[in-house]
């Protein structure tokens, strides 16, 4: 197999846990116009634009052994938490009044995902060889997809409230 044939099987298969939020969050974009479905979508979209800055910022700013605890890994936070903060200050309005509850739901799930990848590089907890790395390796990779369910989920049982 060739270099390039390589990257590219990694790359298509590094891919696959956004599969089902692509696909949820496009669902939702098309369908559930309303407020809390648009930031649902956002949110769902996400990891899709913040899981490669996030490997970006692994690979050029921290050290090749994560050893011990550094400032730069708190970078990590901010591909995640930065869009999260932009998405909730658009819709700020939907955390009050009936659908608070779903906001608060997604809100709260969105940030167990990013902090999920911030302990992943942490050296006692995830790092290259951390004795939690499979735990949070697992959550990384299903916390996309969990959330986009949960989302979908949400928005649809919230359209039938109103109904």
């Amino acid at each position: 197999m060739t270099y390039e044939a390589g990257q590219l099987l990694n790359l298509f298969l590094c891919s696959i846990p956004l599969w089902i939020p692509a696909a949820i969050g496009i669902y939702l974009y098309v369908n559930r116009p309303d407020d809390l479905g648009q930031m649902a979508t956002y949110l769902t979209l996400k990891p899709i634009v913040t899981t490669p800055i996030w490997a970006a910022i692994i690979y050029t700013l921290l050290p090749s052994s994560i050893h011990e605890l550094e400032p730069a890994h708190f970078l990590t936070i901010l591909p995640g938490a930065s869009v999260t903060i932009v998405i909730v200050f658009m819709y700020r309005h939907v955390f009050t009044g009936p659908r608070a509850g779903s906001a608060k739901v997604l809100l709260a799930l969105d940030c167990i995902r990013w902090l999920n990848s911030f302990l992943l590089i942490l050296p006692y907890g995830g790092g290259t060889n951390g004795p939690l790395n499979c735990l949070f390796a697992f959550i990384g990779l299903a916390m996309p997809s969990a959330f986009a369910v949960v989302a979908l989920t949400l928005t649809i049982s919230q359209t039938l409230v109103e109904e």
